[in-house]
Parts: structure tokens; sequence; C-alpha cells
């Protein structure tokens, strides 16, 4: 992958840690996108439109390139240490940004299974996220989710 010089993870370089918000929120959506063990395309499909919604990526190029040097940069960590270095990047604002990011990548093949409720709930507390909020996410993640 050459190094094009827009997005957060530093395209091309070796990165062995979450370098920006953007890095942050990303790592997230990662990680909820896996949680289910299976990643569809429907998955990668709303991890696309994701990049293409948030001015946070604004001047990345390919979500799934970007998502791969995310990914990359905390291989071999685990799930705790990953969220707890996203979080430490991120401002109050952009950790509710994060968590309604990963709620749809949780939704995103129609559904949420034990394993994404218990991921969803991890992030919330890590985050900050009131649950009150996150329940008003939750919800508005699922309406706009509907297909019928």
């Amino acid at each position: 992958m050459k190094n094009t010089n827009t997005c957060g993870c530093a395209c091309g370089r070796p990165q062995k840690a979450l370098k920006s918000p953007a890095d942050a929120v990303m790592a997230i959506c990662v990680l909820a996108l896996a949680i289910d063990g299976k990643v569809g395309k429907r998955e990668l499909e709303r991890m696309d439109h994701m990049l293409i919604m948030s001015p946070l990526f604004t001047g990345v190029k390919s979500a799934r390139e970007y998502a791969a040097c995310v990914a990359e940069a905390v291989s071999g960590k685990g799930r705790d240490e990953v969220i707890a270095e996203a979080a430490a990047l991120l401002p109050a604002r952009l950790a509710e940004t994060a968590y309604a990011w990963a709620a749809q990548m949780a939704l995103a093949d129609g559904k949420v299974v034990s394993p994404e409720h218990k991921f969803l709930s991890e992030i919330r507390k890590e985050l900050g996220i009131h649950g009150v909020l996150a329940g008003k996410i939750n919800a508005v993640s699922a309406i706009l989710n509907r297909a019928r």
C-alpha cells in the first residue's frame, strides 16, 4: 500500500498504535464488525458508507484499506487494550460518535446477537457513554436499519 497521506493511520508505514481520533473510531468499528465471528458484505458496505458520511474521515479514499491499516496497528492486542487505547484518543463528543458507529456496525447484518450486545455494553462503559444515551443511539440505529 503506498503512502497517500490522506488517512490518519499513515498508510504504507508500520504503525503499532492508534494515532488519531479517526483511527480510534475505526478501531472500535473494526472490533464491532468482527465481534460475531464473521464479516459479511453488508457489514463491509456499512463501513464504506460510514467513511462517506462522517466528516471525521474526510480524505480517506478507501474504507477497506484504512480499516486494514488500523486493524494491523492493533493486531496482537487484546480487545480490552484496543478499546482502552481508542478511548484515550477520543474526546467525549467523539466517544459518542464511536459508540454510534459501533452500534451501526453491529446492526449492519440486520440483527444484534449476544456477543455484539456484550461488546456494545463494554465500549459504552469504557467510552463513558451514559446508559440512557446509549439506549437512544441503539434505538435510532435500529430505526435506520429497518427494511420494512
